[in-house]
């Protein structure tokens, strides 16, 4: 018997659905595209600017973290790409802006910048997230995790999300195999050494992107989504660049951030095998017992034809290399923690509209998290805010913030004509029905609460557009049902339904 207790309950698969009753199909929303959030056009910035993600401080407002890149000069003297991690920062998670740092000089010159990885660091991607399991120390209250390609996992901790050390602070106290791919000097100045907590040997991953880590209190352990590559059934091709291998997600778990379990392939509702570039997975904050994510997804199609030539740059664009690919991203949800994902393929974020510099590989790299924003109009309800990355040929990165519905992610949407959706037997902890739900003037939804033992109490019609309206019951009470087996039955026409709690 499903218990879900006072939570809320989001309809991004079919676990409350009586799938061979209900005749209101799943829909998957889309994010509305608003401002240009930030423009990355410093000069260590000028090559490029993604791996983004947002980190909500403990005293308030919001970092974003990311990685830019430049040509410029090493310490060695060399000129060649130079990587470095930086962040901007927001008080409302709608405006940022760059903070005035002068921790890491660049080209030599000590001048005032956003820049927080040392000078010998080159890191492809560096996700920073904020520690929450009780027993952390406060000055390891932020940690950051360094995947090196072919290399392995590396960590870093922190007080202060801004001066970052060593995690833990000597090699000595962890043990891994070396990769033997090539010389890799992954993270710090290379005359120091390294602790590295998950070798590629050890894992079968290549960590070449942004791997992301949490705190799970259900599990009480560290929950990992790593980077991973398999050629059919073989899941360690010494040789992942070949046109058939696929980037694929990894789950590990840890008590401690040092003894990691095998990473394992995760699994999918579905039976497709598609490439997912960065797996963007958070905790959703209205409901903590699910996950999310918004993966960018690499598309590369095997035959040149008509529509490139015709897409946006398309008389520069010609059959090779990475022209013949682009990258959108979709929506995903689990409920064990990140093992197993429910999944549409439908696209979350889509190119869009053509213009300059889109359809290309690089496009649509949401940023990782998503922060609460007021809604457009007094009085309304609040949005989510997202961000994504667009590339634009020879512009500086642009970051544009997108907004969604809260918990409107996917939805249950019925047409005019009336259509049932009925749940599965479930136990609830509560004495009043909130719902987040949506109708047209004419639309409505009506409730029916029937128990194992016969009973049942009934709604009037529901009508209007609220993330939480409570449900009022004609003949009855939701308190009257409380901990026994019932189900709910939804009469919808011309309406969205997008989540539901019982209230204690």
């Amino acid at each position: 018997m499903i218990n879900i207790g006072s939570r809320r309950e989001l309809f991004t698969d079919d676990y409350l659905i009586d799938t061979g009753r209900t005749g209101v199909p799943q829909v998957q929303c889309r994010p509305i595209r608003r401002e240009k959030a930030f423009t990355f056009d410093a000069h260590w910035e000028s090559l490029d600017s993604v791996f983004h993600s947002i980190v909500e401080l403990p005293g308030g407002g919001y970092r974003m973290y990311y990685k830019a890149a430049y040509n410029g000069w090493k310490p060695d003297g060399a000129f060649a790409m130079i990587r470095r991690i930086c962040f901007i920062e927001s008080g409302d998670g709608i405006h940022w802006t760059r903070p005035r740092l002068a921790i890491t000089p660049l080209d030599g010159i000590a001048e005032v910048n956003n820049v927080i990885s040392g000078l010998y660091d080159y890191y492809d991607a560096l996700y920073v997230f904020c520690d929450t399991n009780p027993d952390c120390p406060e000055d390891e209250r932020f940690k950051g995790a360094y995947g090196g390609w072919g290399d392995g996992l590396y960590l870093y901790k922190s007080a202060d999300g801004v001066h970052f050390r060593f995690y833990p602070d000597k090699e000595e106290d962890i043990v891994r195999p070396k990769s033997t791919f090539g010389e890799f000097y992954p993270i710090g100045d290379k005359r120091r050494p390294t602790p590295l907590l998950m070798s590629t040997l050890e894992s079968h991953c290549y960590f070449d992107t942004l791997n992301t880590i949490r705190w799970d209190p259900n599990k009480k352990k560290y929950v990992a989504l790593v980077r991973g590559f398999h050629v059919g059934d073989e899941q360690f091709p010494r040789d992942p660049d070949v046109p058939d291998a696929v980037r694929d997600i990894r789950y590990s778990e840890s008590e401690d951030l040092v003894h990691w379990s095998f990473p394992v392939q995760v699994k999918y509702n579905d039976g497709d095998d598609y490439q997912l570039y960065t797996n963007a997975a958070v905790t959703y904050y209205r409901a903590p017992h699910m996950m999310l994510a918004t993966p960018t997804r690499y598309t590369a199609r095997a035959e040149w034809n008509d529509s490139f030539g015709k897409l946006c740059g398309g008389v520069t664009r010609g059959p090779f290399g990475r022209n013949q690919s682009m990258t959108d991203a979709i929506f995903m949800s689990s409920r064990d923690g990140g093992q197993s994902w429910y999944r549409t393929g439908e696209a979350f974020f889509r190119p869009g509209p053509e213009h300059g510099g889109n359809w290309v590989y690089g496009d649509a790299y949401p940023c990782v998290g998503m922060i609460e924003t007021p809604g457009e109009l007094p009085g309304s309800d609040p949005v989510i805010s997202m961000y994504c990355k667009e590339w634009h040929k020879d512009e500086p990165t642009s970051l544009y913030r997108y907004e969604i519905r809260v918990d409107g992610f996917t939805c249950r949407r019925a047409a005019y004509h009336p259509q049932m959706l009925v749940t599965k037997p479930f136990i609830y902890d509560g004495k009043e029905l909130e719902i987040n739900f949506s109708t047209s003037a004419a639309g409505y939804i009506k409730f029916t609460l029937r128990c194992e033992d016969g009973r049942e109490i009934h709604s009037s019609q529901v009508f209007g557009d609220k993330i939480d309206r409570i449900v009022g019951f004609d003949d009855g009470s939701p308190a009257d049902f409380a901990g026994k087996p019932v189900t709910m039955i939804c009469e919808m026409s011309d309406a969205d339904f997008y989540s539901f709690k019982f209230n204690k």
